[in-house]
């Protein structure tokens, strides 16, 4: 009679598992899977629709920066002696710098990605080439020469840049 009594002591155990591993799911996979669930989740979301700028949001965001920097851009004293050259270049990049930092911050919606990129893109090679003109001068180089120089070159950036901001319908953008 002893075998019996093993029998039902040995039904309340637990019942073994097959291969001896554990039937239930480890916690590292239980976890690995939900990080898996969720990045789909999340790449899931970030796919559906595009969060940029509309069209509208970006003609009123950018051009409102523009108009400011415009607006105060035209009040930097245009110099009545090259030796004001220098100057007037500093005055108007310390103005375009903070406009430039608040355009590229835009985010625009994928369809005007590219000429936005552009234009903007455009407007940063422009300030370079104006910092390259007060080193120049800087440097003891005549300002008139300077700044005919500065004016070609800005020519060769200002018109693609035009045409990206005139696409994207943002006209105080346009470089006068």
């Amino acid at each position: 009679m002893p075998q019996p009594s093993r029998r039902a002591s040995h039904s309340r155990r637990a019942p073994a598992s097959r291969g001896g591993a554990s039937s239930l799911p480890r916690p590292p996979l239980l976890i690995a899977g939900a990080v898996v669930v969720v990045l789909l989740l999340v790449l899931l979301v970030k796919g559906c629709g595009d969060k940029g700028l509309s069209a509208d949001e970006l003609r009123a965001q950018a051009g409102a920066i523009c108009l400011r920097a415009n607006e105060r851009t035209d009040r930097v004293a245009v110099p009545n002696a090259p030796a004001g050259g220098e100057r007037f270049l500093r005055e108007g990049l310390a103005i375009m710098r903070p406009a430039l930092t608040r355009l590229q911050a835009l985010r625009p919606k994928q369809e005007l990605r590219d000429d936005y990129e552009l234009a903007v893109a455009a407007n940063a090679r422009q300030l370079q080439l104006i910092e390259q003109a007060i080193a120049s001068i800087g440097r003891g180089e005549d300002p008139i020469d300077a700044y005919a120089r500065l004016q070609r070159r800005l020519d060769l950036v200002t018109g693609p840049a035009n045409r990206a901001w005139g696409r994207l319908g943002i006209n105080a953008c346009l470089s006068r």
